[in-house]
């Protein structure tokens, strides 16, 4: 979502109109779910997509011409027949495609979706079908503190609209006071750190950051936890020792904590210590052998077995991967399966 909601802020403050097209229903199969995005302006595709083919090119086109005549619009494809055998997919499921236009005068709601992206996140909020007449493209922005920012909803909607869709995983078309809303959660990106600078870890993070995932890399050794050895991290950092290495990164519940170390002694360590934290995901690398090693002694200085069921390990999708390379799919596969509640 950031490259998207940046790109449409370029383009607003260079004084232009852009378009956003958001997949907000689907029904049966479809290339790409509710809250699939894209951003395109009168000259084509700028950022994102909506699962491509013949739908897509549709809803590029549609974007242009809603960024001419300055209005919203929806759309909807059954993908079957001539649709899908253009788009080389037999889905035969129905989505609908919410268009909507941003003007230079939509800059501010835009900057402040942005910085949510870096803070605690917001839900972005519209009215489906949309109403956007004149100036403002019509979004409200829902904290949690709950304040909001934007097109004025009744406070009865808003209270409504934020108690349901902070539970959401995913964007949700929702229903308050009688009228249907599009929610979008506005959420940082999910952070993985990654205990363990080495083979296996190099290619977990360049995968894990075009999953969408913000990548920490951490180890106690200078020249594995450089930044030039992971180009793709969000940040490396080096320890002097494995001890207290998560404390200044105050793990939330969202974080996901992938031990990779050089060692069972070292896993041990940063496993005890991942376990005093929120994390909602924590993987372990390893033999089931050297699992059973490592529980038993975390066991005999006072962990619950109740604390160590959160673990799982042997880290990442059962898919037999011998290479670093087959392993940090598996890993980051994991990952996402935790994201999506899969």
């Amino acid at each position: 979502m950031r490259h998207l909601l940046q790109t449409a802020l370029d383009v607003v403050q260079r004084g232009e109109r852009v378009a956003l097209a958001t997949i907000v229903y689907q029904q049966g199969s479809a290339p790409r779910g509710a809250g699939s995005q894209l951003v395109a302006n009168a000259t084509g595709l700028l950022a994102g997509t909506t699962g491509g083919g013949l739908a897509e090119g549709m809803t590029i086109k549609a974007c242009a011409s809603a960024v001419q005549q300055g209005k919203p619009c929806v759309l909807e494809f059954a993908m079957n027949g001539t649709l899908a055998a253009q788009s080389e997919m037999i889905c035969g499921g129905v989505v609908r495609v919410l268009v909507e236009v941003f003007a230079p005068d939509d800059t501010l709601v835009l900057a402040a979706a942005l910085r949510a992206l870096d803070a605690e996140g917001c839900l972005i909020v519209r009215p489906y079908p949309p109403q956007q007449e004149g100036a403002g493209c019509g979004w409200t922005l829902l904290f949690t503190d709950d304040h909001s920012l934007g097109a004025a909803l009744p406070p009865e909607v808003c209270h409504t609209l934020t108690k349901t869709g902070c539970a959401l995983r995913e964007a949700s078309l929702l229903e308050a006071a009688g009228q249907a809303y599009f929610v979008d959660t506005c959420r940082p990106a999910p952070r993985m750190i990654i205990a363990g600078g080495g083979h296996v870890s190099r290619p977990t993070a360049q995968i894990a950051a075009l999953a969408g995932f913000t990548v920490h890399v951490l180890d106690d050794r200078a020249e594995f936890a450089a930044a030039e050895r992971f180009p793709w991290a969000e940040a490396t950092k080096h320890v002097p020792e494995f001890t207290q290495c998560f404390t200044s990164y105050g793990v939330r519940e969202q974080d996901f904590l992938v031990i990779v170390t050089r060692g069972h002694l070292f896993d041990e360590s940063v496993l005890a210590q991942a376990l005093q934290t929120p994390a909602g995901y924590i993987g372990m690398i390893g033999s089931k052998r050297k699992r059973e090693q490592i529980y038993a002694h975390l066991q005999e200085q006072g962990v619950s077995q109740a604390a160590l069921a959160r673990v799982t390990s042997p880290i990442g999708l059962a898919i037999k991967a011998e290479t670093p390379e087959e392993i940090a799919v598996s890993i980051v596969a994991q990952c996402i399966a935790h994201k999506r509640g899969a």
